[in-house]
């Protein structure tokens, strides 16, 4: 948690909690030819561990279907004598497995097990993988090979530079990790990263941080407290778009040329700049909000605004933006809520009138009371006003 959140967390009264904050940071690892056939090796044991697994379940009975009954892990190894992986991965493909076989009977799925086996990854312990920090960055060694341990390099993003920080700092513990390999080859670790933070409670706050997020304008965040406005905070989208765009288009030419390793690589370039450009708006978002602490952040309920919107948000990942502003915010001791978006972008903020024709594009003119803004900037208000109301 930043100085700053721990200073107003100091200062403010209510109710807090503690809670254990758990993300993962997407770590891509610098690899070979080599590196990357270990790990698809790895993988391939692993995932045909976990179905043999499944398949065994069904004939253990119901009360010792436990992730860490011995059992399990005695019928891996008995089976994959001869295996290349070590024998905590062996445990962990036998736990994996369980735990899968558990979940799928309780969500009441038909079917005589879940799908194992076809998975693309390989899970570990943290006594099976070691960070470092040297002179170069990070290192990542994995030890899931018996006497072959494997050296990567961590190629670091904004975003798990970040968590990497925190677990040197002695901020954070890390949990268990997946490795997978992609697409082109591309070895990357889902690392869970672990720390406790002070979180308080929405309802005992009185300033709310709206937040209207779409293609446009990345996001419009407005920091209101009753009917007043403290502070406002918008991002052009049009520099995202352009380039997204322009990636988008090479693409196509490659795809018309043939070229399938060239449109694998581009389809590479626009996720990782999509991801930059998300973890970007959100930290930014965050950042905003803990400048006016504390406070709650006030999200839009999204879910099938795709299929129901008159004018949805076609190719703009809003969940995935969202998701982030979740993970930053309660990393910082903010807690974040939903509220309905029905009217936010054609309500106006003043007087309270709904009306589409008062949005014209970016600009939002009330006819009744002559309220004139941007319109990104009234629907965050108005996102900001709708909570608590919506949900009490």
């Amino acid at each position: 948690m930043s100085k700053a959140a721990q200073s107003s967390l100091t200062k403010f009264a209510a109710g807090t909690t503690t809670e254990e904050v758990v993300q993962t940071a997407v770590l891509d690892l610098g690899t070979s030819n080599q590196k990357t056939e270990l790990v698809r090796d790895g993988i391939e044991e692993f995932q045909a561990m976990a179905s043999y697994i499944g398949d065994m379940v069904p004939s253990i009975p119901e009360p010792e279907r436990y992730p860490y009954n011995n059992v399990f892990y005695q019928l891996v190894t008995g089976e994959f004598e001869d295996r290349a992986v070590k024998a905590s991965v062996a445990q962990n493909a036998a736990h994996h497995a369980v735990d899968m076989f558990t979940s799928h009977a309780q969500r009441g799925d038909h079917g005589d097990r879940p799908d194992l086996g076809n998975g693309s990854f390989l899970k570990l312990t943290n006594q099976d993988f070691e960070l470092v920090e040297n002179d170069t960055g990070y290192g990542f060694k994995a030890s899931f090979i018996r006497y072959n341990p494997i050296w990567f390099h961590v190629n670091t993003t904004p975003h798990s530079r970040e968590y990497l920080e925190r677990v040197f700092d002695g901020d954070a513990d890390t949990g268990s990790c997946v490795l997978h390999v992609t697409d082109d080859g591309d070895v990357r670790a889902h690392l869970a990263v672990k720390w406790p933070v002070e979180v308080y409670e929405p309802h005992d706050v009185s300033t709310h941080v709206g937040v209207d997020i779409g293609e446009n304008v990345l996001y419009a965040a407005a920091a209101v407290s009753g009917d007043g406005v403290a502070g406002v905070k918008m991002e052009s989208g049009r520099e995202f778009r352009h380039h997204r765009e322009q990636l988008q288009q090479k693409r196509y030419r490659l795809s018309e040329k043939g070229d399938l390793r060239g449109v694998k690589a581009c389809r590479g370039d626009i996720e990782r700049y999509t991801d930059h450009v998300l973890h970007t708006a959100s930290k930014e978002v965050v950042e905003f909000a803990r400048d006016h602490t504390p406070c709650v952040i006030v999200l839009e309920d999204l879910t099938g605004y795709r299929e129901t919107a008159d004018d949805p948000i076609h190719d703009w990942p809003f969940a995935d933006l969202q998701t982030k502003i979740a993970y930053k915010a309660t990393a910082e001791g903010i807690p974040v809520e939903l509220i309905n978006p029905r009217n936010t972008s054609i309500r106006c903020r003043k007087c309270g009138q709904a009306t589409p024709e008062f949005r014209d594009g970016a600009d939002f003119k009330c006819r009744r009371c002559g309220y004139e803004v941007h319109a990104d900037v009234n629907a965050a208000i108005n996102i900001g006003q709708a909570y608590p109301d919506q949900n009490q």
